[in-house]
């Protein structure tokens, strides 16, 4: 099609979504659009039957055309109660048209599922009926498409719009043009109603950048970035004023910066479109904020929703522009700019507190160390300089400066320190200082978020793992979280009630892990509050002693315990092998050994009964021994199954009638008559080895608490107590 017709129908385009957006000049544009499209058309007329609002007459009709005195009234006179019938009238009277083309094409304009609400008639020139091309009846389906959104729009107002609808309460747009956060959260809320969205999000559009300040639906209460305008989707629609829609994931508009956090949300179809604010002058794109609607399903928004958060954005028009403080913009003077640059990149993008300590040393010709809440130095290398500063009682010291990073909204500041060989704040920079605090904050911020990310990728992994989930599918996430999953060894570390309070910090965290990392080159995988598993591919020269007075000697207190020596040597051995060292490790924690590093081989026969591989056959094994004396108990109420283990476990009578409280010839009776029910020579040693490993086993799957008790009350019983 030509250009020329392809502006006339971008025109039609434009009057029909503005009839959407603009109700009191809906009648207008309706009007006009028609009028474009009969011009357009080789056709003699068009005509729209439209639903009556107000109820005064069911339908309202719009015609352009020839003839135009002579088809009002004969339309008039076949509307009926319903289009059907409209519809039915037409395909029977079509002949007695005052029009030379007795075969109108009808097309009724739905909303929803609902029958049809309204009706697009052409009357094509016969002449054309069978000429009419490709790209023409494209542009007619276009426009019966937008007809229909109209439609569904008008269908809607009376609830979203009318003046007992909160989207009518100035002061609450009034509230949210002047910053309120309440304001900004309810009208968001009510954006998730009205485009049927999971999850809504604002953003305030700056000279320089563009900055999430407000969301609703989010799945993580972190959620907020920054972009440089004309970067990302965001970006995009503040630079160039234009509404960007589509599926996330396959948006070529994706930043790098920040397509992790969004997909964290699993954000797919969204709509992102500009809030203007109004200037003297009039001219120009003039974007104040960005307002976001997504879903994280598939499904695309209609052209109707669309238009509706069009509408909603338009509320707010003209939204009032706020200038951000640009105190590093400093015209003509070429070094300062080219650290600020770098600064505002790492407000923008870093989370590594290496790249802040860097630049500034960089910057101030010095040194600089960025330590927590508790004055621990993020960066490991600096422990001996910072403890040589503790040593001082001035926190000025040798030129040393001590800059707190206390900010609003940061509940545990840490502090930095700086070691200049130039005057601070420098002169072309007067903001230093406070810009300094800003981006330490920033970088340690979006540190933790990106650690707790990764922390919960880990333990959903080692979860799904220990749960049995299907393989391949546990495989490929470990390759994807590059884990040793196909051969290595594993160590366990077991965290007493003392340290779990600690370690839910997340710098606290990211601490431990550092250390470990800076050992053993392998990650910490947190495993609910009181685990951790480090998963080594090859040997280390690291033992665990050292591993834990590192530890020690970083704040984490004891008591604690690891356990080492569980080798695997595939895929599907690494669950077995990890479910039982983790086991002997909770043993340890749970029975507090005294001894704080040990190995999968020293828990003896404990080690066989943690073994997953074992659990079942031991168990068959002891119960079939015992089965015997297991059926007379229960038969007879007695419970000389516990006494006969108790005894063999304990390793007396003496030791077990001391733990009943009774004399030990009642206990060697019992004993004496275990061994006659189990019908064989306990004097042999095979079967007394036999039975005492099965003695061992029920135990394991028996707490010996639970015997004692049983057997108390029994005697008790028995005494008449």
């Amino acid at each position: 099609m030509k250009k020329k017709e392809q502006t006339s129908w971008a025109s039609i385009t434009h009057d029909l979504k503005n009839a959407a957006l603009l109700p009191q000049q809906r009648t207008v544009l309706l009007s006009r659009a028609l009028q474009q499209i009969s011009t357009r058309l080789p056709i003699a007329g068009t005509a729209l039957v439209w639903p009556c609002k107000e109820k005064k007459v069911l339908w309202k009709r719009y015609y352009e055309g020839c003839k135009r005195d002579a088809m009002h009234p004969w339309l008039l006179a076949r509307l009926g109660s319903s289009i059907d019938e409209l519809i039915g009238l037409l395909q029977r009277d079509s002949a007695s048209s005052p029009l030379e083309t007795p075969h109108p094409l009808l097309l009724p304009l739905r909303i929803l599922s609902a029958p049809p609400s309204g009706l697009w008639i052409i009357w094509i020139n016969q002449s054309a009926y069978v000429s009419l091309d490709g790209p023409t009846l494209e542009y007619i389906e276009h426009v019966r498409q937008l007809l229909e959104a109209v439609l569904e729009v008008e269908s809607r107002e009376e609830q979203y719009f009318s003046q007992s609808s909160p989207l009518s309460d100035r002061e609450l747009i009034e509230m949210l043009a002047n910053g309120s956060n309440h304001a900004l959260s309810a009208f968001l809320s009510l954006t998730r109603i009205v485009a049927g969205a999971d999850f809504t999000f604002w953003a305030q559009a700056y000279q320089d950048v563009v900055e999430i300040t407000g969301h609703s639906g989010a799945k993580h209460n972190g959620f907020g970035f920054t972009l440089l305008r004309g970067q990302g989707v965001g970006g995009r629609v503040a630079e160039y004023g234009t509404m960007v829609i589509g599926d996330y994931r396959n948006s070529p508009y994706r930043d790098a910066s920040v397509c992790d956090l969004v997909d964290s949300e699993l954000i797919r179809s969204g709509i992102a479109l500009p809030v203007r604010y109004s200037t003297a002058q009039g001219t120009g794109i003039h974007v104040a904020a960005v307002l976001y609607a997504t879903r994280r399903a598939e499904s695309r928004f209609s052209m109707a929703e669309r238009l509706l958060v069009q509408r909603l954005a338009r509320l707010l028009e003209p939204l009032p522009f706020t200038n951000r403080p640009v105190s590093f913009f400093v015209p003509g003077i070429q070094h300062i700019s080219d650290h600020k640059a770098k600064w505002y990149n790492m407000t923008l993008h870093s989370n590594r507190i290496e790249d802040v300590e860097t630049w500034t040393s960089q910057f101030i010709k010095g040194t600089a160390i960025i330590t927590d809440d508790e004055d621990v130095p993020y960066v490991f290398a600096h422990t001996e300089q910072i403890s040589q500063i503790h040593a001082h009682c001035n926190d000025q010291i040798d030129g040393i400066q001590k800059l707190s990073l206390v900010a609003p909204g940061v509940h545990a500041p840490g502090q930095i320190y700086l070691c200049s060989s130039i005057a601070l704040p420098p002169a072309q920079w007067p903001d230093f200082f406070a810009d300094l605090v800003m981006v330490c904050n920033l970088v340690i911020s979006r540190r933790e978020q990106t650690q707790e990310l990764l922390d919960h990728q880990r333990e959903q992994w080692l979860q799904a793992l220990l749960q049995g989930k299907p393989p391949k599918y546990i495989e490929n996430d470990g390759y994807r979280l590059g884990l040793p999953i196909e051969h290595g060894q594993i160590w366990v570390l077991a965290w007493s009630p003392e340290i779990v309070k600690a370690l839910k910090s997340t710098q606290k965290r990211i601490t431990v892990e550092n250390v470990v990392l800076d050992l053993v080159k392998s990650p910490l995988l947190f495993l609910g509050e009181n685990l951790a598993i480090i998963l080594l591919e090859q040997q280390t020269s690291v033992s665990t002693m050292q591993l834990r007075n590192a530890l020690l000697k970083y704040g984490v207190t004891s008591p604690f315990w690891i356990v080492q020596g569980g080798q695997y040597h595939s895929f599907l051995d690494l669950k077995v092998v990890l479910t039982r060292t983790i086991s002997l490790a909770q043993k340890a924690r749970r029975e507090k050994y005294e001894e704080y590093l040990l190995d999968v081989s020293m828990f003896g026969l404990d080690s066989l009964l943690e073994n997953p591989r074992l659990t079942q056959e031991l168990n068959t094994f002891a119960t079939r021994l015992l089965a015997p004396l297991i059926e007379y108990d229960s038969i007879n109420g007695s419970h000389l199954t516990e006494t006969l283990v108790l005894t063999r476990t304990l390793g007396s009578p003496q030791a077990v009638a001391e733990q009943f409280a009774v004399h030990v010839n009642t206990i060697r009776y019992r004993l004496h008559r275990a061994e006659e029910i189990l019908g064989k020579d306990q004097a042999k040693p095979k079967e007394q080895t036999a039975t005492t490993l099965a003695a061992f086993i029920w135990q394991h799957f028996h707490p010996m608490e639970q015997m004692i008790w049983q057997q108390r009350a029994e005697d008790d019983s028995q005494a008449g107590l």
